[in-house]
């Protein structure tokens, strides 16, 4: 079922008042578009039980147990949903690097490394963000929700401009961190 993005915004409306029809219709047209998203954040990751199906799966019910979050366009949700993706990988790498540690200490020196730099760029982000919500919201909806900038610039009511600058010095702060990080 392919909807056009004014559509999209309503089901997302009327599923966030509470419509289970609007839920299930919205939820079978932007089916595809989710397993997309779950696809580039499971690449270059190991997940011995996660696959595509069940992040998508994950992040669906999670973001249905948000029921007080309203969604003013398709993406707007569509970061919202990368953002919940994301969460849930860095709670599994976490969670697994806490069961490594109870278990065996000397398991802590061969975990892997792509989870490693996962948490290094949660905690990064976190820290950006209480620099400056803005950039943070940059990074995240060019990372996460892989927005253009002209799509950043109408989300967040931005200049095109303004947002090449903020992702140039969001990138530049990031860099540094990670690069102390790791």
């Amino acid at each position: 079922m392919d909807l056009v993005a004014d559509e999209i915004t309503e089901l997302l409306r009327r599923s966030g008042a509470g419509d289970g029809e609007a839920a299930a219709r919205l939820l079978d047209s932007i089916y595809a578009d989710l397993r997309q998203i779950a696809r580039s954040r499971l690449r270059g990751e190991r997940h011995d039980t996660l696959n595509t199906t069940a992040l998508v799966h994950e992040a669906w019910l999670a973001m249905a147990h948000r029921q007080q979050v309203s969604f003013e366009s398709r993406r707007h949700y569509f970061a919202y949903a990368a953002k919940a993706m994301r969460n849930i990988l860095i709670d599994r790498v976490r969670q697994r690097f806490a069961d490594k540690r109870q278990a065996e200490p000397e398991l802590l020196m061969q975990q892997d490394e792509d989870s490693l730099e996962l948490v290094a760029l949660d905690q990064a982000l976190a820290r950006l963000a209480s620099l400056s919500g803005r950039l943070a919201q940059v990074v995240e909806l060019r990372l996460v929700a892989g927005l253009s900038n002209n799509e950043i610039a109408a989300q967040l009511g931005l200049n095109e401009r303004t947002v090449a600058r903020d992702w140039l010095k969001a990138r530049a702060l990031l860099g540094q961190w990670l690069e102390a990080a790791l």
